[in-house]
């Protein structure tokens, strides 16, 4: 049994101050439990004024007291029931029985504060005056109110009392094994978890670790009691960090990526997440950490990024390569096709430019993660971006008979942008409406110029809460491209522009995932300064709903990065 048990874990003080309360009022002797070392843990029941005013009264005569009842409680112990004897400061007659638990000693309930018989008034006046005691006539007073009581008597209180501790000692077993139980449960239970589990005192002190814990840090778990938390940190930074989250913890769970050192001295990364608890005794709360190690991820996350960056580039080549090669032939600077050969090598171009355009996303989106995502602007005229756009896609148009419909307005509309990455942008959102329309369909596109609180002229056209987050000084152009094709579900269109999202729909049902392009498009507008979203299903001048799905995107003219 663990010694860390006190006798209140396993039973209420408040329980034992009331059987004791009963017990003196049956009786009508003192009665107290004390810890192993005499020392009183309930409150004292009955006691003597003898007692509880003069013997207690001075240093020497408490210290006299605690010995004896120590001393009780160690030969009751051995004996294992009750022991009767004359308690070591005024001789009076006590009585010891001890609360055993699984063979472990946890206190005494003591009783007695009477006499079997009378003691001379010398040798009382000699006790008092060993003790201290300069009110000899008030002690001798006292003592004359001590009750004599026989010893047939004493003996049966005795008994009672014998009786009642070892009803306490079987309540106190069944809380310990219920108690041992559950503990051996909750080592079982942390102890087959693979992450690293640390409880920490509030000072920081490690008070718990599981096995994991020894296995990632190389220590004994023995060893890491008692330690600083932070001695298993490798630097300033990752204390600093811990420090942090010992303080948001106590709002909620924390989370954060620290620099740990194990026994060999060699350093690798860990998760951790935080908790706070108080216990009933702790005014200050504790701490509960779950480290993991994430070596093996960020090597991974390393060579991902590695092998992203290589293939991005490495592919981007010989795709312009090829290219590069179907535009001599297109062009016809090998010589001239036929109609039949010019259509295919068309095809072919075609989709070089979309396999190309796949390529740069992955890049791109992969520089904006690695913070290599750069802008490079010039003035563009957003007209011929879009009417350069479909042309770029007609012949996938004509495939499937489907008709885009633009009307450029007469201005030009200008702005300062990265023709390349918008022009990808664009492709990217005709490219699914194309995908996604019907045979013989159509797609609208539409680009107006918003100028400073002309609500009217785009309110039908942007959500009011979108038309809030723009710059009230500023001008925006406005891209719309709609097609008529299932529509997006309504819970759905708040991942689209997630990369890799994908929604695997039913066939013919909705759109597909939607991979990487939307979550281009997104990267690309917002690193203008501008917004992107989605509208489904769309409804007619009448109100009534029809399939199909608006994209719109909204730039700044006079963006400055």
């Amino acid at each position: 049994m663990k010694k860390s048990i006190h006798l209140f874990d396993l039973i209420k003080q408040e329980k034992l101050d009331d059987i004791l309360k009963v017990f003196t009022e049956v009786t009508g002797v003192a009665s107290i439990i004390a810890d192993v070392n005499g020392q009183p843990i309930t409150k004292p029941h009955n006691f003597s004024v003898l007692c509880r005013n003069y013997c207690r009264s001075s240093k020497l005569g408490k210290q006299k007291c605690h010995e004896s009842d120590s001393y009780g409680g160690q030969q009751s112990a051995k004996l294992k029931k009750r022991f009767i004897y004359k308690c070591l400061n005024a001789g009076l007659l006590d009585s010891a029985s001890p609360i055993i638990v699984k063979d472990y000693h946890l206190a005494t309930v003591l009783c007695g504060q009477v006499l079997d018989e009378p003691i001379p008034t010398s040798i009382v006046t000699e006790r008092a005056r060993s003790i201290g005691i300069r009110n000899i006539e008030g002690y001798l007073s006292e003592f004359e109110k001590i009750p004599l009581m026989s010893p047939e008597r004493f003996e049966s209180i005795v008994s009672l009392m014998e009786v009642v501790t070892l009803t306490i000692s079987e309540l106190a077993l069944k809380k310990y094994l219920s108690f041992e139980y559950s503990q051996h449960y909750l080592d079982k239970l942390i102890n087959s978890v693979s992450d690293s589990i640390i409880s920490t005192n509030p000072d920081t002190t490690i008070s718990m670790v599981n096995d994991a814990c020894a296995n990632m840090f190389g220590h004994e778990k023995e060893k890491l009691i008692g330690q600083s938390i932070f001695s298993l940190f490798s630097d300033s930074a990752s204390i600093r960090a811990y420090q942090k989250q010992m303080e948001l913890s106590l709002k909620g769970n924390g989370r954060s990526e620290l620099t740990a050192v194990d026994a060999d001295s060699q350093y690798f990364p860990v998760q951790m997440s935080l908790s706070s608890f108080k216990t009933d005794n702790n005014k200050k709360p504790g701490y509960v950490a779950v480290l993991r190690d994430i070596s093996e991820e960020k090597k991974t996350e390393r060579m991902k990024n590695d092998l992203v960056g290589m293939l991005t580039h490495d592919m981007g080549n010989p795709i312009l390569s090829i290219q590069k090669a179907i535009e001599l032939m297109v062009n016809g600077t090998l010589g001239q096709l036929k109609p039949s050969q010019m259509e295919i090598m068309d095809l072919a171009l075609t989709t070089s430019n979309q396999l190309l355009g796949m390529v740069t996303d992955f890049l791109d989106i992969y520089q904006n993660e690695n913070g290599q995502f750069l802008l490079r602007k010039l003035p563009i005229d957003m007209n011929q971006m879009l009417q350069g756009s479909i042309n770029q896609l007609k012949i996938l148009a004509l495939e499937k008979q489907i008709l885009v419909h633009y009307d450029p307005i007469s201005t030009p509309l200008m702005l300062n942008g990265d023709q390349t990455r918008l022009m990808r942008t664009i492709i990217n959102i005709l490219d699914n409406a194309i995908k996604f329309s019907p045979e013989s369909g159509r797609i609208n596109v539409s680009s107006i110029l918003v100028k400073e609180n002309d609500d009217k002229k785009a309110g039908a056209m942007i959500n009011p809460a979108i038309f809030r987050q723009l710059e009230g000084n500023q001008q925006y152009v406005l891209i719309t491209i709609t097609d008529h094709g299932p529509g997006i579900p309504k819970y759905y269109q708040k991942n689209i522009f997630e990369k890799f999202f994908t929604n695997n729909p039913m066939p013919n049902k909705g759109r597909r995932g939607l991979g990487l392009g939307l979550a281009f498009c997104k990267l690309v507008v917002e690193a203008h300064k501008g917004l992107i979203w989605t509208k489904s299903p769309l409804y007619d001048d009448d109100g009534e709903k029809n399939k199909g799905c608006c994209f719109n995107f909204i730039l700044p003219t006079n963006f400055d990065q």
